[in-house]
């Protein structure tokens, strides 16, 4: 499997769909408790978004990430969804991250489309 294990920062509804998500695709899941660092947790950040619209608390945090030499991928659940899931594949593939924070605004709960990109990266990872 590309993905070995996904962390997330709490347990909100962006965070609840990502969970179940991984669950069903026997993916370790881990919530960030803050006992080790961030930095020390993770190797690599997905920011899940819609037309750029990303909120300045995602955005400062994959940039404190990238300035501490951790990888970053950025999904746009609004592009051609081919794109956005062949895209995320490729990233996984190049980088084999082995701890990767997915991040997203929970307003995405409200998109169809996230849903239905979870459906298609299911398809798409299972290729493997």
């Amino acid at each position: 499997m590309l993905l070995k294990k996904i962390v997330l920062r709490n347990r909100e509804k962006f965070e609840q769909v990502v969970e179940d998500w991984s669950k069903r695709m026997n993916i370790e899941v881990e919530v960030f408790d803050g006992k080790e660092s961030l930095l020390d947790t993770i190797d690599s950040v997905v920011v899940i978004h819609e037309d750029f619209n990303i909120s300045k608390e995602n955005k400062e945090l994959r940039e404190l990430l990238e300035r501490n030499n951790k990888i970053a991928h950025q999904v746009d659940i609004n592009a051609t969804m081919n794109a956005s899931v062949s895209s995320l594949r490729f990233w996984l593939d190049n980088n084999k991250p082995k701890s990767v924070l997915f991040v997203g605004d929970e307003k995405l709960t409200k998109s169809a489309r996230l849903e239905t990109y979870f459906e298609k990266l299911t398809e798409n990872l299972k290729l493997n």
